[in-house]
């Protein structure tokens, strides 16, 4: 038997052992490959129970964080309203500050100044004899 014969050469005892053999085979790998099967479905239910808590985490956390975005976005809108509101008041302030700085410039320009260096003048004039009055007595 050590030879390879041909299967129409052999006796029918000899198929049967050459079956017998073959489905031994066949069974060896078919246990080979369940228990492979069987490791890799254990480590990929491991692998699974490692990471389904992990990406449940994540989930959770990205929902705590977009709910801090849409609040800071609300913050943003409601201070973007703001500014616009300032804008329109310091506009207004400057508008109405323009107004009461034309104002003073017109009655400062409406002061004759040759008028009031007389003015002074005159006052220099009374009030000296009085601080010379006043000053004898020092």
């Amino acid at each position: 038997m050590n030879e390879k014969k041909k299967l129409e050469d052999m006796t029918d005892r000899e198929l049967l052992i050459e079956l017998v053999k073959s489905q031994r085979k066949d069974e060896m790998g078919q246990r080979i490959t369940a228990v492979a099967t069987i490791g890799l479905f254990a480590a990929v239910c491991i692998a699974l129970c490692i990471v389904i808590p992990k990406v449940v985490t994540l989930i959770t956390d990205l929902s705590t964080s977009l709910e801090e975005v849409t609040a800071l976005v609300s913050q943003a809108e409601d201070s973007l309203a703001g500014i616009d509101d300032m804008i329109a008041n310091v506009d207004k302030v400057v508008v109405e500050n323009t107004d009461a700085v034309n104002e003073v410039l017109g009655n400062f320009n409406s002061v004759d100044f040759n008028e009031l260096n007389g003015a002074i003048k005159d006052l220099g004039d009374v009030v000296e004899p009085l601080a010379k009055f006043f000053g004898a007595f020092k």
